[in-house]
């Protein structure tokens, strides 16, 4: 009973949610526009409707690009539209403002902001961070990308990620999970991988196990100089990198990791998600996480703030470091407000 009721309580919430993203703003604008009477039955079909859409989307391996389109950049549309909103509505408190000039301002806003947060998604920064070590001989320059999420992002947006990398001459790349997120993304796209010199690691992330077929995708990358290190371990040198899969709970991630922690080894993390740092941040030298994006779209990265103590940037506890980035590529959505793609280069040097 007490696990029906919770299935009960998260549908209404889901449902409420869908509201507010999807139809909430065209009520709003009917209030504002004709004559401020609301129609309650309409707003519930219509949201019980897109609610089925959404529960399709997001409970089956559909690959149907329309649907996706819809949810996705929904999901994106109705949040800016709620936050633009929100400005109005202070806008309107401080200058009382017509009907027609509150849905003019809501165009004009939601116009801006879905070009800035279009054209952000364009542009991949690199970020450099320097460490030292005593664990650390010879200087090891490390690429970390996550998030990249190939099927929502296009193979293009993929191909500016490689030539980044490329220019910088890493001696090593990791990939931290969510490279992939469509079933309907080609596998063979990433022959592009081969053109990079250097070892290639990737662990899963929580989107790889939504994919059709997803451990004979998997299984697949190996095809494209990618080493899959989910629960294992190599060693480069000085640096023992310990691979950490995402569909686990963490105190299994907690085990998996001092399983392969080596003590005469500069000790490195690759894992999705960054709540296991607080767990290993006394045993591990650096661990690096993504899947956070840094909220993506704001003001979402203040919910994030919730789930995720460590959401984005560089932490650090007692010479234990933990980077979680804000990732290579979008997911759902293709919009970022106050969020960026980034390729993080990584020098570590001898202390």
């Amino acid at each position: 009973m007490k696990k029906l009721l919770s299935s009960i309580f998260l549908i209404i919430v889901l449902f409420i949610i869908t509201y507010f993203l999807f139809i909430f703003p065209f009520d709003i604008i009917n209030l504002w526009k004709v004559d401020k009477n609301f129609n309650g039955l309409f707003s519930f079909t219509s949201t019980l409707i897109t609610f089925i859409l959404v529960r399709l989307y997001f409970s089956t391996k559909i690959t149907f690009t329309p649907l996706r389109l819809f949810v996705c950049e929904g999901i994106g549309i109705g949040f800016i539209s709620l936050n633009v909103i929100g400005i109005i509505f202070i806008l309107d408190l401080l200058y009382p403002l017509q009907g027609e000039t509150k849905v003019n301002l809501f165009l004009v806003f939601l116009i801006i902001l879905l070009t800035i947060g279009y054209t952000s998604t364009i542009f991949i920064k690199v970020k450099t961070i320097e460490l030292q070590s005593k664990k650390i001989r010879n200087q090891k320059k490390i690429i970390f990308i996550s998030d990249i999420h190939l099927g929502s992002n296009s193979i293009n947006h993929f191909k500016k990620i490689i030539k980044k990398i490329i220019l910088l001459n890493p001696d090593m790349i990791l990939i931290g999970g969510d490279l992939i997120d469509s079933s309907s993304f080609q596998i063979d796209q990433l022959s592009i991988l081969k053109e990079v010199k250097g070892p290639i690691y990737f662990v899963t992330g929580n989107h790889e196990y939504y994919l059709k077929n997803s451990n004979e995708k998997i299984d697949r990358l190996k095809e494209f100089n990618i080493n899959l290190l989910d629960n294992k371990s190599s060693v480069i040198d000085d640096i023992n990198i310990i691979g950490v899969s995402d569909n686990q709970s963490v105190e299994k991630q907690k085990d998996i990791f001092f399983s392969k922690k080596n003590n005469n080894s500069y000790n490195l993390c690759l894992v999705h998600k960054p709540s296991l740092w607080q767990l290993i941040k006394e045993e591990c030298d650096l661990t690096l996480s993504g899947h956070t994006h840094n909220g993506q779209i704001l003001p979402f990265n203040l919910l994030v703030k919730l789930k995720f103590k460590e959401k984005f940037g560089l932490y650090e506890s007692n010479l234990s470091f933990l980077y979680v980035s804000s990732g290579s590529g979008t997911w759902g959505p293709k919009l970022r407000l106050g969020s960026f793609n980034e390729v993080v280069s990584i020098n570590l040097n001898p202390s």
